[in-house]
Protein backbone atom coordinates (compact mmCIF):
# COMPACT_ATOMS: atom_id res chain seq x y z
CA UNK A 1 0.00 0.00 0.00
CA UNK A 2 2.84 2.57 0.80
CA UNK A 3 4.05 1.96 -2.51
CA UNK A 4 5.71 5.18 -4.47
CA UNK A 5 5.18 3.95 -7.88
CA UNK A 6 4.42 5.89 -10.79
CA UNK A 7 2.95 2.69 -12.72
CA UNK A 8 -0.79 2.95 -10.41
CA UNK A 9 -0.75 6.42 -12.55
CA UNK A 10 -2.23 4.81 -15.92
CA UNK A 11 -3.06 1.04 -16.08
CA UNK A 12 -0.31 -0.59 -18.49
CA UNK A 13 -3.51 -1.90 -20.76
CA UNK A 14 -4.21 1.78 -21.95
CA UNK A 15 -0.57 2.55 -22.73
CA UNK A 16 -1.30 2.11 -26.48
CA UNK A 17 -4.68 4.63 -26.12
CA UNK A 18 -2.56 6.95 -24.72
CA UNK A 19 -2.19 10.48 -27.29
CA UNK A 20 1.67 11.73 -27.72
CA UNK A 21 1.15 14.24 -25.26
CA UNK A 22 -0.15 11.55 -22.58
CA UNK A 23 2.45 9.69 -23.13
CA UNK A 24 5.15 12.00 -23.06
CA UNK A 25 3.82 13.97 -20.26
CA UNK A 26 3.57 10.82 -18.20
CA UNK A 27 7.06 9.63 -19.56
CA UNK A 28 8.93 12.95 -18.06
CA UNK A 29 6.78 12.01 -15.12
CA UNK A 30 8.40 8.42 -14.54
CA UNK A 31 11.86 9.96 -15.16
CA UNK A 32 10.92 12.60 -12.50
CA UNK A 33 10.13 9.84 -10.04
CA UNK A 34 13.45 7.64 -11.00
CA UNK A 35 15.68 10.57 -10.67
CA UNK A 36 14.74 11.26 -6.81
CA UNK A 37 16.51 7.81 -6.09
CA UNK A 38 13.38 7.57 -3.43
CA UNK A 39 11.78 4.25 -5.25
CA UNK A 40 12.59 0.72 -4.32
CA UNK A 41 14.39 -1.70 -6.53
CA UNK A 42 11.65 -3.16 -7.51
CA UNK A 43 9.46 -0.04 -8.34
CA UNK A 44 12.13 1.27 -9.73
CA UNK A 45 12.63 -1.17 -12.10
CA UNK A 46 8.54 -1.86 -12.63
CA UNK A 47 8.70 1.85 -13.40
CA UNK A 48 11.72 1.76 -15.80
CA UNK A 49 9.86 -0.88 -17.49
CA UNK A 50 6.91 1.42 -17.97
CA UNK A 51 8.82 4.27 -19.30
CA UNK A 52 10.35 1.97 -21.72
CA UNK A 53 6.94 1.58 -22.92
CA UNK A 54 6.01 5.22 -23.24
CA UNK A 55 9.06 5.89 -25.03
CA UNK A 56 8.56 3.08 -27.75
CA UNK A 57 5.12 4.48 -28.31
CA UNK A 58 6.24 8.09 -28.68
CA UNK A 59 9.02 7.11 -31.21
CA UNK A 60 5.90 5.14 -33.05
CA UNK A 61 3.35 7.73 -32.76
CA UNK A 62 6.27 10.16 -34.28
CA UNK A 63 6.98 7.63 -36.89
CA UNK A 64 3.30 7.74 -38.03
CA UNK A 65 3.22 10.91 -37.94
CA UNK A 66 6.61 11.43 -40.45
CA UNK A 67 4.61 9.28 -42.72
CA UNK A 68 1.63 10.83 -43.02
CA UNK A 69 3.66 14.00 -43.47
CA UNK A 70 5.79 12.07 -46.43
CA UNK A 71 2.72 11.29 -48.04
CA UNK A 72 1.06 14.36 -47.79
CA UNK A 73 3.84 16.60 -49.77
CA UNK A 74 2.47 18.27 -52.67
CA UNK A 75 5.41 17.96 -55.52
CA UNK A 76 4.55 19.48 -59.18
CA UNK A 77 0.56 19.56 -58.19
CA UNK A 78 0.70 16.22 -57.01
CA UNK A 79 1.02 14.53 -54.43
CA UNK A 80 4.30 12.23 -53.99
CA UNK A 81 6.25 11.04 -51.14
CA UNK A 82 9.79 12.74 -49.52
CA UNK A 83 11.24 11.86 -47.04
CA UNK A 84 10.81 14.12 -43.88
CA UNK A 85 14.51 14.66 -43.07
CA UNK A 86 14.93 16.55 -46.58
CA UNK A 87 12.39 18.84 -45.78
CA UNK A 88 13.47 22.91 -45.88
Amino acid sequence: MGKTDTTDEICEDTVDELTFEEALEELETIVEHLERGQLTLDDSIGTFEKGMKLALLCNRKIEDSEKKIELLIEKNGKLATEPFGEME
